[in-house]
């Protein structure tokens, strides 16, 4: 298991060569490559540019992960969808260019889901979008990670995920389970991963805490999530992926000149995770 981690705030402050340096330098392997940033969801770059982040990436020791695409993936608006989807193929062009194994894809949550008929119009229109994206998936050599997402979204529980996953019953489909989400909807994270099983065991992770009010972002120990208990249960599904973060928000308000000292910090925490997940590994 790798610990990883996605690169916004990093990025924003050093640029993108010098983000996978600092990650490195703060003891990262991996990298979850924001493809949401604007100019890596479009055709700005070509596939050489890619090839050559990957390759430096590669000589400071940082795998690409896994890759994010941009968010949200619908609005009430079917010209804006067209052109977000069109945004989205380009993001898995570019992330695979990158040899990235795979890239979350969030649910569409255009429509409002308290509204009598809207969930089951939402679950229809996410099955379209998803199949939509298989030819593409397929051609590009990349899966799909679909994550669970709080905004009582058709995949804020782990049975509402699992209908999903399961009716689109594609090999090019994994899952990116969420952490900080789970709470957020009361959902219990390492009963979710039970629950998610096998689905989850070749997917990926954003790993990240709050306090259940909102979606805080930040450094597990911060928050209420029992990490402890997500280890375990991470263990006991035999998950296969990395332990990638989705903290960033840690490094909101410190001044730059304490951001590798902060990263150093997360880092040494993911790995005092990565232990306890071996523990529970080797003790099943």
């Amino acid at each position: 298991m790798l610990l990883s981690a996605n690169m916004i705030r990093i990025h924003n402050t050093f640029g993108i060569k010098e983000t996978f340096d600092v990650l490195a330098k703060a003891g990262f392997e991996g990298i979850d490559f924001n493809n949401d940033v604007a100019e890596y969801s479009s055709d700005k770059y070509d596939v050489h540019f890619y090839r050559d982040l990957a390759k430096h990436a590669a000589s400071k020791g940082i795998a690409i992960c896994q890759a994010h695409a941009p968010f949200p993936s619908s609005y009430n608006d079917e010209e804006k969808n067209e052109k977000r989807f069109k945004e989205i193929v380009q993001s898995m062009k570019n992330a695979a260019y990158m040899g990235a194994p795979m890239i979350v894809v969030h649910p569409c949550t255009h429509l409002d889901f308290s509204i009598d008929g809207n969930p089951e119009l939402l679950f229809e229109y996410n099955l379209n979008f998803y199949r939509r994206l298989i030819p593409y998936a397929e051609e590009i050599g990349i899966k799909i990670a679909i994550e669970n997402i709080d905004r009582t979204s058709i995949t804020s529980t782990p049975e509402r995920l699992n209908r999903l996953y399961d009716t689109l019953n594609s090999p090019v489909f994994t899952v990116c389970f969420d952490v900080g989400h789970c709470l957020l909807q009361n959902v219990d994270p390492g009963e979710a991963i039970r629950k998610i099983g096998d689905r989850l065991v070749d997917g990926c992770t954003h790993i990240h805490d709050n306090l259940g009010n909102n979606d805080a972002h930040t450094l597990p120990y911060y928050g209420k999530v029992d990490w402890e208990e997500v280890m375990k249960a991470l263990a006991e599904i035999g998950y296969r992926g990395d332990l990638n973060y989705e903290a960033s928000n840690f490094l909101k308000g410190v001044p730059t000149a304490l951001y590798v000292d902060g990263l150093i910090y997360m880092a040494k925490v993911g790995h005092y995770l990565i232990s306890r997940f071996e523990y529970y590994n080797k003790n099943n």
